[in-house]
Formats: C-alpha cells, structure tokens, sequence
C-alpha cells in the first residue's frame, strides 16, 4: 500500500473545495464498491484533481477512507453538539441523533460496506480497528459526553455514561442491523426510524430520569 504523510498546511478555498470533491467522490467510491475493491485512482477520476494531490492531502487510502467516513458521519455528531450548545431537552437530541444514525447505519452502501470490512478485517485486523475506532467508538464517545454533561446539569441520572451510550446504542440498532447484514430485507423508511428511534428515546429516558 503506497504511503505518505498528508500535509496539514492550511487550505486555500480552492483547495477547500478541491478536498470536499475528493470526500465526495471517496465516499460514494467506497460505498458503491467497499474498501478492498475501491481505488484511489477512481476517487480521482470522479473528482477531478490528480493523485498527487490525494496524497497529499489524506496521506493513503487509509487515511482518505477515514476522512470520508468521518464526514459521512458527522450529521450524527452535529446533533450532540447543537442540542448542548441550544440547551436543547434530551429526548429531543437522542431522538434526532437516533434518526439520523439508522438513517446513516442502513443505507444499503454502508451495510455493503460493513460486510466487506468484517470479511477484512480477519485478514487485516488493523482495518477493522480503524474503521471501529473513528466511527462505532467515536460515535459512542461524543454520546457519552453529551449524557455526562447532562447528568451534571442534573437532568439525568446515570452511573457510567460510556456503558450508557453503548446500551442506547445497542438497543437503536438492536435485531436489525444483524438482519440487514446477512441479507435480510427490512424495507426501512423515514417512519420506521423515526418510530424506533422515538421508542428507544422513551424507553432510554425511563431509565435515566433524574
């Protein structure tokens, strides 16, 4: 696997907007073909740009693959932090954030791309430990922040908001994210996840009221 180290050197706007098309074009690369079969070379193509500037900016195709899956993601994270910053009430963010997640988590590309990753990852363990590590975990981290700070403004109750946010999780996600990875299908639209993550919310919050 070819090997650089990205550079951090500020942006110009056009390289801003150069950088923003290349994590376009990766992001739909590596979901309409997952990360083994994707090529850089085909980023590019889409994008426009060349495959210096890639390197240059993202390092490898790991480090490319891990800014786009970032970005990709960060509708979720967003929530997090509006809903601190607008001192927003908790079932209202845990209910957007859980909408916007399974909105994320099934879309036919990233269940494609989970199972290819699984496949991976026995024979490369380090890139299933890359994709766990900036996005389940991270996402699981900024929730268990958010629950720690709301149990200090005394609107919850919890005794450890990492395994808390691990059990949120665990319970948005539940039985059908194992039956959409081996093929299930569960034909899921906006009303489904906005139901499941409603019910999640109220049922969370049952539990955690202070």
């Amino acid at each position: 696997m070819r090997r650089h180290a990205p550079d951090d050197a500020p942006l110009t706007p056009r390289g801003v907007a150069r950088r923003e098309r290349l994590l376009d074009a990766a992001r739909d690369v590596f979901l309409e073909q997952g990360y083994a079969a994707a090529s850089v070379n085909e980023v590019v193509a889409r994008a426009g740009g060349s495959l210096a500037t890639l390197y240059k900016q993202f390092g490898n195709k790991e480090g490319l693959f891990t800014a786009a899956m970032e970005r990709h993601v960060a509708t979720a994270w967003e929530v997090l932090e509006a809903g601190q910053r607008e001192h927003q009430a908790p079932e209202e963010v845990l209910y957007e954030l859980g909408r916007r997640m399974l909105s994320l988590v099934f879309e036919p590309g990233v269940i494609r791309l989970v199972r290819g990753l699984a496949f991976e990852a026995e024979r490369v363990p380090e890139l299933g430990e890359l994709f766990l590590s900036r996005g389940p975990d991270r996402t699981r981290q900024a929730l268990a922040d958010y629950l720690a700070d709301q149990v200090a403004r005394g609107r919850l109750s919890l005794e450890d908001p990492r395994e808390a946010a691990g059990m949120f999780m665990g319970m948005l996600l539940g039985e059908w994210h194992i039956d959409a990875l081996l093929g299930r299908c569960l034909d899921l639209g906006p009303v489904q996840c906005e139901a499941r993550a409603r019910h999640c919310t109220a049922v969370f919050l049952s539990g955690a009221s202070a």
